[in-house]
C-alpha cells in the first residue's frame, strides 16, 4: 500500500481520526486499515434514492465511504413507508436526496456529502454527473466515446482503478484523467429512458457502475441475484433495459430470454451468449412477480368491512426484504471493488 494511501485520513485531526476508529473499527477489523482508509478515500454516486438506493447509500455509509453523492428530484410520500429507508411519519413531504443526507451525515458527521436534486433525464445525464465530478461537462462527453468492444469486463475495470488509485492519492489528487479512478456508480433509477441514457454513458465512460433491476411483487429475497445485464432472467425493467440498450444504443445483439430457457438453445448459443455481455452488473430476482389484481382474487375486499371508498393498489406491491437485499447486494459489489477484493 502507498504510504499517501491514507492522506484523506491523516488530515483529520487525532481527535477526529480516533473517533471515526472508533465508529468504523468493525468495518477495519473486516477489511484491514488499508481497506478502511479505500473506502475512506472514495467517492461513490447513487442515482435514485428510493426502494434500493437508499439502502446502497445506507451501507456504503456505514461501511466508512468518504464521499458520496445523491441524485434524486423527488419527495418522501406515505406510500414510500414500506421500502424507503428515510420515509418517517416527520419526513413525510421532504425531498428524498437531502433528507437521506441528513440522515447519512448523522451516522458518519464527517461524511463529504453532495446532494443533486435533480430528475435526471436522457437530456441531462452529462450534465448531472459532470456536476457530481465537478468536471466540465464537455469534456467529460468527449471522454465517452469509447467503442464498447473496448471496454473491460466489470471486474477488471475496478482492478485497474483500484491500481491507479495510488498513484492518484500520491500525486494529491492529481491525475491525467478528468475522472478520478476512485468515483463509483450505483444507478437505481426507475423510468426506462433514463436508465439506459445513464448505464451507457457511465459504461462508456469507463466508470465502475452497477444497476438495479425491479423488486416490486416479489416476497423472497432468497432469489435476489447480481450478474451481467445480459444474464438477468426474469426481470422485466432489466429485459426492457437490455432491449432499449441494444436498440437505440449499439449493444451486442443476443438471444432472445425465452431461447435462453430451453436446453437445446442454451446449448448451442453459450459461446455466444458469453461474447455478447454487456459487462455491466446488474441486481435482478428470478422471482415470478404476484399482481395486485392477482392477489385480490383471493383476498378479502375493503367493502367487505364496510370501507366505501378504498383507495387504488398499484400494480405492484414491494417488500423491504426483497428492496434491501437488492441495494445491499449491489453495495456489496461496490464495497468489494473498493477494497479490491474479488466479485
Amino acid at each position: 500500500m502507498s504510504n499517501n494511501l491514507s492522506s484523506q485520513f491523516l488530515k483529520l485531526s487525532p481527535t477526529i481520526q480516533q473517533e471515526q476508529l472508533e465508529r468504523f473499527k468493525g468495518v477495519c477489523a473486516l477489511y484491514g486499515y488499508e481497506g478502511f482508509f479505500r473506502l475512506q478515500n472514495a467517492h461513490v454516486i447513487v442515482i435514485g434514492n428510493g426502494g434500493v438506493g437508499s439502502w446502497i447509500a445506507e451501507s456504503l455509509t456505514r461501511t466508512g465511504l468518504g464521499s458520496i453523492t445523491l441524485i434524486d428530484f423527488d419527495n418522501i410520500e406515505l406510500s414510500n413507508s414500506n421500502r424507503q429507508l428515510h420515509t418517517l411519519s416527520s419526513t413525510i413531504g421532504q425531498g428524498k436526496s437531502k433528507t437521506l443526507g441528513k440522515r447519512l451525515l448523522d451516522i458518519n458527521p464527517y461524511l463529504k456529502l453532495q446532494v443533486i436534486p435533480v430528475l435526471i433525464n436522457k437530456n441531462n445525464v452529462i450534465t448531472t454527473i459532470a456536476k457530481a465530478l465537478n468536471v466540465d461537462a464537455q469534456a467529460l462527453e468527449q471522454r465517452a466515446l469509447t467503442n464498447l468492444h473496448d471496454i473491460a469486463t466489470p471486474n477488471e475495470l475496478a482492478a485497474k482503478k483500484f491500481k491507479q488509485c495510488d498513484d492518484y492519492l500520491a500525486n494529491n489528487g492529481s491525475y491525467n484523467d478528468i475522472v478520478a479512478p476512485n468515483v463509483f456508480v450505483a444507478e437505481a433509477i426507475d423510468d426506462l429512458f433514463a436508465k439506459a441514457s445513464t448505464v451507457d454513458f457511465l459504461h462508456r465512460s469507463q466508470i465502475p457502475l452497477v444497476s438495479s433491476g425491479g423488486a416490486g411483487g416479489r416476497i423472497d429475497p432468497s432469489r435476489v441475484r447480481i450478474a451481467d445485464i445480459t444474464e438477468a432472467k426474469g426481470d422485466q425493467l432489466i429485459k426492457r433495459l437490455r432491449t432499449e440498450l441494444r436498440r437505440n444504443f449499439g449493444y451486442p445483439k443476443g438471444v432472445d430470454e425465452h431461447a435462453i430457457n430451453k436446453g437445446s438453445a442454451r446449448h448451442k448459443h453459450k459461446e455466444k451468449l458469453n461474447d455478447e455481455k454487456f459487462k455491466i452488473l446488474c441486481s435482478f430476482s428470478d422471482e415470478k412477480p404476484m399482481r395486485a389484481k392477482d392477489r385480490m382474487n383471493t383476498d378479502v375486499s375493503p367493502e367487505s368491512w364496510g370501507l366505501t371508498d378504498p383507495i387504488a393498489l398499484p400494480t405492484f406491491g414491494a417488500s423491504n426484504t426483497v428492496t434491501a437485499t437488492a441495494g445491499l447486494l449491489l453495495s456489496s459489489v461496490i464495497i468489494r471493488w473498493i477494497v479490491g477484493a474479488k466479485i
